[in-house]
């Protein structure tokens, strides 16, 4: 039984081992850059490799220990630098990566802000022209300002409300009902913004 228990054991620690492996792995790849990224006329180049390591890294993140872990592996920092890439399916993965770290964490939601998460969300969210990133910009700025009064206070001192209440008028629906969903809690947590 014993030794049982320690290949049991062992086993759940070699998976969060290669775990946090992957998450370094996914970090080197978004650290190097795109293909092509440095000549401007030959447009965004390959972003393929760092698509998939954001897309890897959304799913991985769901997981408070493997959000934990990526925070700390200095994940966050990278995620904030990528909201201003030129390449919008790179946005719009760091956004939802970001979202998927802050979700449920409340160190994650604190860092974000105080590296200036919340104004790039914002402006992607206002006036991003590829319609892929206001959406994924939404979802973090949900996950950084509910439940969290620090993330509510930038909100309002950014006019974050008000980009909230444009994105009711979108003509894309998706976007409409995640701003109204917000909204809605907000104004529930909140009476006083009403």
């Amino acid at each position: 039984r014993q030794e049982w228990l320690r290949a049991a054991v062992t086993e759940a620690l070699g998976s969060t081992g290669d775990t946090r492996a992957e998450l370094q792995r996914c970090l080197r790849v978004l650290a190097r850059p795109c293909p092509g990224e440095e000549a401007a006329e030959r447009g965004p180049g390959d972003t393929g490799e760092h698509e998939g390591a954001l897309e890897e890294l959304a799913e991985l993140c769901e997981s408070l220990d493997n959000a934990t872990d990526f925070c700390s592996l200095g994940g966050l920092e990278v995620l904030v630098e990528l909201l201003g890439h030129p390449w919008a399916p790179l946005r719009a993965g760091a956004s939802r990566v970001l979202g998927a770290c802050a979700q449920n964490l409340p160190r994650a939601q604190s860092r974000a802000l105080a590296l200036g998460a919340l104004p790039a969300l914002l402006g992607a969210l206002r006036g991003d022209p590829d319609p892929q990133v206001p959406p994924a910009a939404l979802f973090a700025i949900s996950c950084l300002v509910r439940a969290q009064p620090e993330g509510l206070q930038q909100l309002e001192a950014l006019g974050g409300l008000e980009a909230l209440g444009g994105s009711l008028q979108s003509p894309h629906p998706p976007l409409r009902a995640r701003a109204a969903f917000l909204l809605h809690c907000l104004l529930r947590e909140h009476p006083r913004l009403r």
